[in-house]
């Protein structure tokens, strides 16, 4: 789960319910008063919420990671919204990307530092489910349009031939997301509650039985993580196998600099795949072995590192806000020049567009995915194989002329 807990906070929770309650831990009541004496005789030392100096890092960690991710999603979102020719289905897939960022700037980022920091909620209850149940969601959507994504890109390399996706299938994909995103986060909604452990209000799940806890933690990580991890790395596994074995396929149709560059610009796209999923990877992992650890593995609760520990692994989870603009918009060659023209800083020259380079720039299966590929491209590489291109045709062209005079010279002293 995606909601902070301190160690003091699950520490006062669980002691007034062994207290209260007398609840049996895996038929096993001397355990959980063990445990309850461990808590009781511990001592605390919050190197989070007791360390001024740390607090102001996590602060302006926070607002840095607040500020950039707002910006860059909200640019992606207005980017796609104001131009019509850039809602295509990979833009599309982009854009729910962005907007579930959004979500988690908004209501992750600001809320949950607030909530280490101050060691109580003072939200109250309406803003206690809400809140909560908004993030969940959020990292669903997240996750598993990050999925689709890689699906999106799997069956474009892999068949070209095959007709793409249309726009509005991609849509019905995108409201489907949200819907399975708000019914797998529903009981993680219901069960978490505004209760006062003396005198403080915390926003803690309560669950009728420890063991549905468990099981809910465990698929939540597997769903969230897990699987999208798998097939993010399978997908991107196979697109760059087959664009490395296109680019050596047929080596005499294409001159050695032509080789070279494909090679290249196959090199630089097998690189920015393989960021991909590492930062998802690295991004995720920590947050959810906190998760893990926390509902397995109660003596954990007693370690003085606990809220640090947490406090990290979710700020690298949140920076991933910042990742994705840049990994799946400004590396899109389409995406970056829109940014251009609207970012004040940057000033852009227009400059026509030729209708040979347009059809050039259409792939195999008939539609245009220029602005839809996240496969990043060289200006300058490509720069040089159009002057070497040309040059070549100009020699081709005088050559053929002369022949062609040659000939009619001849056709004229016959004559």
């Amino acid at each position: 789960m995606s909601v902070p807990i301190s160690k003091e906070t699950i520490m006062d929770s669980l002691i007034a319910e062994i207290q209260a309650q007398n609840i049996t831990f895996f038929g096993n009541n001397s355990l959980f008063e063990n445990y309850s004496n461990l808590f009781q005789t511990t001592p605390f030392h919050d190197y989070v919420t007791s360390i001024p100096s740390v607090q102001v890092f996590f602060y302006c960690l926070y607002v840095i990671i607040f500020v950039t991710g707002i910006c860059g999603n909200v640019l992606v979102c207005y980017v796609v919204f104001r131009n019509k020719s850039m809602q295509t289905v990979t833009n599309i897939f982009i854009t729910n990307l962005a907007l579930s960022d959004i979500l988690l700037c908004t209501f992750a980022v600001t809320f949950t530092p607030l909530y280490i920091f101050l060691r109580q909620w003072i939200f109250g209850s309406v803003f206690c489910h809400l809140l909560t149940y908004v993030q969940g969601v959020s990292v669903y959507i997240s996750a598993i349009t990050l999925m689709s994504i890689a699906i999106d890109r799997f069956f474009v390399i892999i068949y070209p031939f095959q007709p793409r996706l249309k726009v509005s299938w991609c849509l019905m994909i995108v409201v489907s997301i949200w819907i399975i995103a708000a019914l797998l986060t529903m009981p993680y909604g219901i069960f978490i509650s505004l209760i006062v452990v003396r005198g403080r209000p915390y926003c803690e799940e309560e669950w009728p039985h420890e063991t549905s806890r468990r099981v809910f933690g465990l698929c939540t990580s597997v769903l969230q993580f897990v699987v999208p991890f798998i097939i993010i790395s399978i997908c991107y596994l196979k697109v760059c196998t087959k664009l490395r074995d296109r680019a050596r396929t047929k080596p005499g149709n294409k001159s050695l600099r032509k080789e070279e560059l494909e090679r290249e610009r196959t090199r630089k796209t097998n690189r920015m795949l393989i960021a991909m999923v590492v930062i998802f990877g690295v991004s995720w992992l920590p947050l959810n072995v906190y998760n893990l650890v926390v509902d397995f593995h109660i003596p954990a609760l007693s370690w003085e590192y606990l809220t640090l520990f947490f406090v990290l692994s979710h700020s690298i989870a949140m920076s991933s806000t910042c990742y994705n603009p840049f990994l799946y918009a400004w590396l899109n060659e389409n995406f970056r020049k829109e940014f251009k023209m609207v970012l004040p800083c940057f000033k852009v020259q227009p400059t026509p567009r030729k209708g040979n380079s347009a059809k050039n720039e259409r792939t195999c299966n008939g539609h245009d995915t220029v602005q839809e590929s996240l496969l990043p491209r060289s200006n300058s590489l490509r720069r040089e194989a159009c002057q070497q291109e040309k040059a070549m045709s100009v020699k081709y062209v005088t050559e053929t002329d002369k022949v062609k005079l040659q000939i009619v010279n001849n056709e004229d002293e016959a004559v």
